[in-house]
């Protein structure tokens, strides 16, 4: 097969036009338009990296929260931000929030500018492509661990790639260090990198590719000087070194079911079209390299890789689809550059089928956590707030609280839990455990849905001002 690009650029411009003609006859929009033209809530994911990162600011170790199932390099990079941009915590809206994942976002698509042995606009191409839909999902936009664990990943492989491909003994040792410090801030974002560098060692070896060399001690070097840089968030928590452990301990009894919070699939939708996703890469391999033999494509190692990863997370019990954005990711910048320059007519097939099945996929890929209860309770305790003037507001969370809370109440006065003031709050939640309407004196009763399925709450309104709180 050969592997020379189309000597004009301008027709992968056109084959770009033509998706977005697609999308537009078919009323849809790109991710990237449609994740900052309508912000839409932040749910419990989201919001709790937020969380974290207000405690960092203010000098609290990131281990020595309970809750630390992820890495702290999301909330090491949001505090970092701030303080570059200036920004307090307080004034960071949802698009703030989410072009901070963007950003990584932006440097997984550029994985695909560094792959070794194909042209530049195939590379170009697959780079903005990636961006445009998200890296295959929705997820890529959100404010959450996942793309900054992929972004990791694809710079692993593609770093790994081109050591194998240098020339000098000097080149090649550089770029497997440079690989290694890759998957170290994998590791260091979630446990389920581990998971994956297994995975990827076992595709190299499935491929018959040498790795046990004179360069993989460079390897290790570079993997644990990242993960530990990151995980200790710039050695200031060594705590967390050992914390990692116990989210490791953690992620097997979730992974494998043994575990209160293993999620099982409610919506098997996102797995098939990642299934779909997977396969149309597989017979695209299949239409132009069928005459080569197996182990001898350009991308057969990328392809066991990610079939590797899709099939571990389908043999466990925990589904949830934000364990499909690896699956859905590392296609679209370790494979489409090699499968680019087939003709004008395949490409295009290619292209436009993949525009249209992210944007059909994204609505079942993101519709696990709905939150649209959030934006009406946000808009009603402004309004609670100014009808208040010159009077004590504060807000009485009771009997716990769910993460999307503290975002959405940063800028009042909040108590968590039982408190004596609790009872004379103008703005009190209490949880939801069944649909019994509670009757409290001196206080109006709404709900608020947070997830459905659960994490409902009743919101008591101070009598008289229940008719601001919902905008009447």
């Amino acid at each position: 097969m050969s592997e020379s690009a189309p000597k004009k650029p301008w027709v992968w411009l056109g084959l770009v036009a033509v998706c977005f003609a697609c999308f537009s006859l078919l009323g849809l929009q790109p991710p990237v338009f449609t994740s900052h033209a309508h912000a839409q809530p932040l749910h419990a994911d989201e919001a709790v990296q937020w969380s974290r990162a207000l405690e960092l600011s203010e000098g609290i170790p990131y281990s020595s929260n309970e809750d630390r199932f992820h890495g702290p390099t999301l909330a090491l990079t949001l505090w970092a931000a701030s303080k570059v941009t200036k920004t307090a915590f307080i004034d960071m809206s949802e698009t703030y929030l989410r072009n901070i994942a963007g950003c990584y976002l932006v440097l997984l698509s550029l994985a695909a500018l560094a792959l070794p042995s194909v042209g530049l606009i195939p590379r170009i191409t697959a780079s903005v492509f990636c961006f445009l839909v998200g890296g295959g999902a929705p997820f890529g936009f959100y404010y959450v661990q996942e793309v900054l664990l992929v972004a990791g990943l694809a710079w692993g492989v593609v770093l790994w790639l081109r050591s194998e491909a240098a020339e000098s003994p000097g080149s090649r040792g550089l770029q497997r260090l440079l690989a290694g410090a890759a998957f170290g801030f994998a590791l260091a974002c979630k446990v389920t990198a581990a998971a994956y560098l297994v995975l990827f060692f076992l595709a190299l070896t499935i491929m018959r590719r040498a790795w046990v060399d004179r360069n993989l001690g460079l390897f290790l070097l570079g993997l644990i000087a990242s993960w530990v840089t990151f995980q200790s968030v710039g050695f200031t928590d060594i705590h967390g070194l050992a914390t990692w452990w116990v989210q490791l301990a953690r992620s097997l009894g979730v992974a494998s079911g043994h575990s209160e919070d293993t999620l099982m699939a409610l919506n098997y939708w996102p797995w098939i079209w990642a299934a779909l996703w997977f396969g149309e890469f597989a017979l695209q391999r299949y239409l132009t390299q069928r005459l080569i033999p197996f182990r001898c494509g350009r991308f057969d190692f990328t392809l066991v890789f990610v079939g590797l990863i899709f099939g571990f997370h389908l043999l466990l019990p925990y589904k949830t689809p934000w364990l499909l954005y690896g699956v859905m990711a590392l296609p679209l910048v370790l494979i489409i550059p090699y499968q680019l320059g087939g003709g004008r007519l395949r490409d295009g097939i290619l292209l436009v089928g993949l525009f249209i099945g992210a944007a059909c996929a994204a609505g079942d890929f993101a519709s696990h956590s709905p939150t649209a209860d959030l934006r009406g309770f946000e808009a009603g305790t402004a309004r609670l707030k100014e009808a208040y003037k010159g009077k004590p507001f504060y807000v009485a969370v009771e009997g716990g609280h769910y993460w999307p809370l503290p975002y959405y109440l940063r800028r009042y006065q909040v108590g968590y839990g039982d408190f004596p003031a609790a009872a004379n709050a103008p703005l009190r939640l209490i949880p939801m455990t069944d649909d019994s309407e509670p009757v409290v004196p001196g206080f109006a009763v709404s709900r608020l849905t947070l997830r459905e399925g659960g994490d409902r709450y009743w919101v008591l309104v101070a009598k008289g001002y229940e008719s601001v709180f919902i905008g009447k």
